[in-house]
């Protein structure tokens, strides 16, 4: 009999919640039916994929014989969304034919190709898109048709604390899902937050680019090595699974460029860099470190250590910089194998203060030859 995880069973107990697209969903249907009923209402059933259905509640509900307008409380259950809380609102008027759908203050415009979404149109994507369509066609009379304008006025702040402004999505926030339900701090959601980058990435024309943990590799990239913006794709923990869509993506060449604590465990051979998957950072540089040299100075130095960190500028300035090259070049290699050697990829490892301690040569020609 298998045992369930502790993680399968944390996600039973956790609240699961509904996504901004069938909160919008939620909205125009109600402000839809409110419309061509002249009658204020306080909850809608909404159609969900898959035919499920979902109950929601409104609020500030409004009608006159021009339009209508309601809003529907984000309710991401026990996932750490950052738009957990806020109101998605939906205004209704008369149109000449069909379901038209607008967006204004709070809600995003693509400016970046490579998106689901044309640039110019609201980041709505296509599965609210048609949530919405359906849901408001199924209050319409025969012969009407109606303009579902979304708006949301925490938008602006709330977009600030995701990956929207690098996405090219500007003003606000996007309208997501592809379920309709919020799973609590779903991994699956994290991911597909991070692969569009790349999309925008090859839009944009470019075949090399730079795979970064986070925001101190990012800096290094850009400002440092001069990788335009576009070119560099943060890939938080997930290593292998940002690789696989590179290779998917036909993406040529990669530089890692990241934080020693971070190299060091794709050297060892994880590529999801979690803590919770991983040992710690240290002890995993000074395994690599007695493979890598029979000096002993070096192995005695690193059980004295106390961060990577701290061991990698020992290191560099006790001479020993070849030894962080060999690591570089390990994690290169575990990184290539993953992608069966199709992408040829190099490492450049960082420190806390941004400085560059080590590259391997797949990095070196890397660096050298990009033509921007």
């Amino acid at each position: 009999m298998r045992t369930p995880s502790k993680a399968s069973l944390l996600n039973k107990r956790l609240k699961k919640g509904y996504t901004t697209g069938t909160c919008a969903a939620a909205a125009a249907k109600a402000a839809a039916k409110m419309l061509f009923s002249g009658e204020t209402i306080s909850e809608i059933d909404v159609m969900l994929p898959g035919n499920s259905w979902v109950k929601m509640k409104l609020v500030d509900t409004m009608v006159d014989k021009d339009e209508a307008r309601c809003g529907v409380i984000k309710d991401a259950g026990d996932d750490p969304d950052v738009t957990d809380g806020m109101v998605i609102y939906a205004k209704a008027v008369l149109a000449d034919s069909g379901v038209k759908i607008s967006a204004s203050e709070g809600i995003g415009k693509v400016t970046k190709p490579g998106l689901s979404v044309p640039v110019g149109e609201p980041a709505i994507n296509p599965v609210p898109r048609w949530m919405i369509e359906e849901n408001v066609k199924s209050v319409m009379p025969a012969g009407k048709g109606i303009e579902i304008t979304l708006y949301a006025p925490e938008g602006v702040e709330r977009a600030k604390q995701t990956l929207n402004e690098r996405l090219g999505i500007v003003g606000g926030i996007s309208i997501l899902g592809t379920t309709g339900v919020v799973r609590p701090m779903s991994v699956r959601s994290l991911k597909a937050s991070l692969l569009p980058q790349v999309d925008i990435a090859v839009a944009s024309g470019y075949k090399t680019i730079a795979l970064v943990p986070g925001n101190m590799g990012e800096k290094v990239a850009r400002e440092k090595l001069k990788f335009p913006e576009d070119a560099v794709v943060q890939m938080s923990n997930f290593v292998g699974d940002v690789l696989d869509y590179c290779l998917e993506k036909d993406i040529e060449r990669i530089l890692i460029v990241g934080h020693v604590g971070k190299i060091v465990k794709i050297a060892a051979g994880y590529l999801d860099t979690h803590s919770s998957k991983t040992g710690s950072p240290v002890e995993m540089l000074q395994g690599l470190v007695r493979k890598a040299t029979k000096d002993i100075a070096p192995v005695m130095f690193m059980i004295r250590a106390n961060t990577a960190d701290e061991a990698a500028t020992g290191l560099l300035k006790l001479g020993y910089k070849r030894i962080l090259e060999k690591i570089a070049t390990e994690a290169s290699r575990q990184a290539m194998k993953h992608v069966k050697g199709l992408i040829e990829i190099g490492t450049a490892m960082t420190v806390l203060s941004g400085e560059v301690v080590a590259q391997d040569e797949n990095a070196k020609r890397i660096i050298g030859e990009m033509i921007w």
